[in-house]
């Protein structure tokens, strides 16, 4: 196609800032102030007097068991490169100096083995690059699979020419599924043009329906590009295969229709089917065969962490075992985590609610259409597939009269902690996961790393506490004794946390992520909520209504903290106050429903902010923007359920056109939904990016998406500095703090698209 002068040049791999001292230096951070620009793996690094010096208390049994590594080091053919660095150790040590592709074949483009002794010396290699050209190449010390050693490294430099590739990237940006018929119909277009641009509106058949100009934005602060609209929001009849085009350049098709979510809203649900542990996953509940597998972890018996953490904290595990079968992976690996597991649950179970108890608002899934090993037992589906993760998260309650040793109180760091011994009955242990980190790929039903419980934590009990007591009333009258045993949970959980609140989660295995909160007055506020609303019992409500954040919601502020989720919990004991019928004063609730009305009027006032028109103004995207995005469609869908006015209900769905195309990286952040979606999310097993033998991502998953706060992968370390917002993001399953995929962003993904679907924009 003839290039216009709306193209916009995206650049795929290592951007070099104009004002860097050393035009051909490939190395941000060589004097490590910090960790920023590198990655690690396997050890434990600390960044003192401008060098890193990495601790191997568990060197494994390969050199890349512990890596140094960083990402962004492109290799032009035929250019000569010179690596410089300064190392030394505690003991004379060997290791891998290498540059590589950042995935599979992992092409070597120079290795070398490297001995390292207790002085200090300048290791300085010069190569030639005698393969192809590649735009993603990675530098790494591969320090595993020697002795324990302290390895410790300085003045790092890589020079030479770099090697950039550039895409194309359309100009034309839009909800590539299409629009609801009564909801705002805008189309973006890339372009720095200050004079409107003509545009025409084609049908299916390719006849011109409809032409105009374009309405100039001017600078989109969120992507730092010059962004103009077409609005057409005056159609509203339905109509397929559409599509805009301004001079050369044509727009991706789309549709005007009421269905344009029904697919999604399956898709959505069935991602949390096929990352369920403990169960085969059956090629008749899912979209391909090929997405079936054997059950993952189908015995998940473990007993508490039982060896030393990276800082050499003793954990001296304890004298039981517990059966954590079930479940669902938290994210593209294979630990699952109380906390993370409470706000996805919650989530899932207010959509049903929100069905139960409002007028205007149907009962999700109701058509029979979910395809679950449960379907046609008489029960709800969604019901079924939440219920499968409650039972696992009532299997994290520790038993009566069983000791085990915790971190109490917020300590000054992980390297002093100090573990006590405590009657920990009816604590809910924090995790299960992995001894270490797993490679990729590696589906769950291969995995044989030992598996351990972390540590209670004060959080996660009372995580078990809310959703016990959500459970409680919903199955009150569908399974009377699972109700009760989720009611007998949450309360000896809530006593749990009262006697013991102040266990913090800590990083003690590194197979796993933390999931640390130190603030927990959410957590206390929220689970109290839940329990009054099922007991309707005093001692409850006073908690909620003494608590500092009674009827909170998301202020809706610069911050990229601002919104929901698994460490800002209080808000969902508010929605909960607001929906569901409970002893509350009738002038509470609706203190609550005007609580959530009054967030979601300063998400709607942000859409004049915003050159894409969406609800979400912020300093920084964070890791996983998307699910920021989702998130205020629940607070904007509820706020329609209590006022009627459909601005809000368009806002979310201004939202959804984000997280669908309408973007400056023209792709939708949901697998499998769009022209150009999304392909590579990080994830073990739909894996195909990491190997041809694995599948693709299954349908409907919901990509974290742009971070310009963490770009703590090797894919998105080269991107600090150089992009903004909304363009920081690659489709790379490398890159965990871009295409991580989680069950706390796929939950909100399932209520919105479940509420667009049944909606007032039909």
């Amino acid at each position: 196609m003839k290039k216009s002068k709306l193209h916009l040049c995206i650049l795929t791999s290592i951007l070099i800032s104009s004002g860097h001292a050393f035009a051909d230096e490939m190395i941000r951070n060589g004097q490590f102030n910090g960790i920023d620009g590198w990655w690690t793996a396997g050890g434990q690094v600390s960044t003192d007097d401008n060098q890193a010096c990495m601790k191997i208390t568990n060197p494994g049994s390969d050199p890349w068991s512990v890596i140094l590594g960083h990402g962004g080091v492109g290799l032009a053919e035929g250019e000569t490169y010179t690596i410089s660095f300064n190392a030394y150790a505690d003991v004379n040590t060997q290791v891998k100096t290498l540059i590589q592709h950042e995935g599979p074949p992992y092409t070597h483009y120079f290795i070398n083995d490297t001995k390292i002794s207790t002085e200090k010396q300048k290791f300085t290699f010069e190569f030639t690059q005698d393969k192809p050209s590649d735009a993603g190449g990675e530098f790494q010390f591969q320090m595993g699979a020697q002795k324990p050693a302290t390895v410790c490294i300085s003045d790092m430099s890589i020079q030479g020419k770099p090697y950039v590739e550039v895409v194309e990237n359309s100009p034309i940006r839009h909800n590539q599924l299409g629009f609801l018929p009564q909801a705002d119909k805008f189309i973006f277009i890339a372009s720095d043009s200050k004079e409107p641009l003509r545009w025409t509106l084609s049908n299916a058949e390719g006849i011109n329906v409809d032409m105009g100009r374009t309405e100039p934005f001017g600078t989109n602060k969120a992507s730092g590009e010059g962004l103009h609209r077409i609005n057409l929001s005056h159609y509203k009849s339905e109509m397929s295969g559409l599509t805009v085009a301004i001079e050369d350049d044509k727009g991706v098709p789309f549709d005007i229709s009421s269905q344009i979510y029904n697919r999604l809203k399956y898709d959505a649900l069935s991602y949390f089917y096929q990352n369920r542990s403990g169960i085969e996953i059956k090629p008749e509940f899912v979209q391909r065969d090929d997405l079936a597998r054997p059950a993952g972890h189908p015995s998940d018996v473990v007993t508490c962490f039982d060896k030393q953490d990276s800082w050499g904290n003793d954990w001296p595990g304890c004298d039981f075992t517990i059966d954590t079968t079930g479940g669902w992976y938290d994210a593209g690996d294979h630990g699952k985590y109380v906390v993370n597991s409470g706000i996805s649950t919650w989530t899932l179970l207010n959509l049903y609610e929100r069905g139960l108890w409002l007028d205007n608002a149907q009962t999700p899934f109701n058509s029979g259409n979910v395809t679950i090993p449960e379907q046609g037992n008489g029960v709800n589906p969604l019901l079924s597939e939440a219920r499968w993760n409650i039972e696992f998260m009532l299997a994290m309650q520790i038993p009566e009269g069983k000791r085990v040793y915790a971190p109490i109180g917020n300590q000054s760091s992980d390297q002093s902690l100090k573990l006590t011994e405590i009657d920990a009955s009816n604590l809910a242990f924090h995790k299960i996961a992995d001894e270490a980190w797993t490679g990729m790929p590696l589906p769950p039903h291969m995995d044989t790393q030992k598996r351990y419980v972390g540590q209670p934590s004060t959080a996660a009990t009372l995580n078990l506490a809310a959703i016990g007591a959500q459970c409680a009333r919903i199955w009150k009258e569908i399974d009377p004794e699972f109700s009760k045993q989720c009611l007998n949970a949450a309360e000896k959980a809530w006593q749990a946390a009262e006697k013991h609140p102040e266990i913090y989660a800590y990083d003690n295995f590194n197979g796993s992520g933390p999931y640390g909160d130190f603030e927990l007055a959410d957590e206390i506020y929220w689970a109290a909520s839940e329990l009054f609303i099922t007991t309707g019992k005093d001692s409850y409500k006073q908690v909620v209504v003494d608590s500092p954040l009674y009827l909170d919601t998301p202020k809706a502020n610069l911050e990229a903290d601002g919104d929901i989720f698994w460490q800002y919990t209080a808000p969902l004991g508010t929605i909960s106050l607001a929906v569901v019928e409970s002893k509350l004063d009738k002038k509470e609730v609706e203190k609550a429903r005007k609580a959530i009305i009054e967030t979601s009027d300063n998400y709607v006032s942000q859409l004049a902010n915003e050159g894409y028109h969406i609800p979400y103004t912020v300093e920084e995207y964070p890791w996983g923007s998307n699910s920021n995005l989702v998130n205020r469609g629940i607070f904007l869908i509820y706020a329609n359920d209590f006022t009627g006015d459909t601005k809000y209900i368009k806002a979310a769905a201004n939202a959804m056109d984000y997280v669908l195309g309408a973007n400056p990286m023209n792709i939708s952040y949901i697998t499998g939904h769009g022209t150009n979606a999304a392909q590579n999310p990080h994830h073990r097993f739909w894996a195909k990016a990491a190997d041809e033998n694995y599948p693709a991502p299954a349908p409907g998953a919901l990509i974290g998406g742009p971070n310009s706060i963490s770009f703590s992968d090797p894919v998105a370390a080269p991107l600090k500095g150089n992009c903004i917002g909304q363009t920081c993001y690659r489709d790379n399953i490398n890159a965990w703090t871009l295409n991580e995929i989680t069950i706390n962003w796929n939950a909100p993904l399932v209520w919105v698209a479940s509420a667009l679907d049944e909606g007032k924009l039909n």
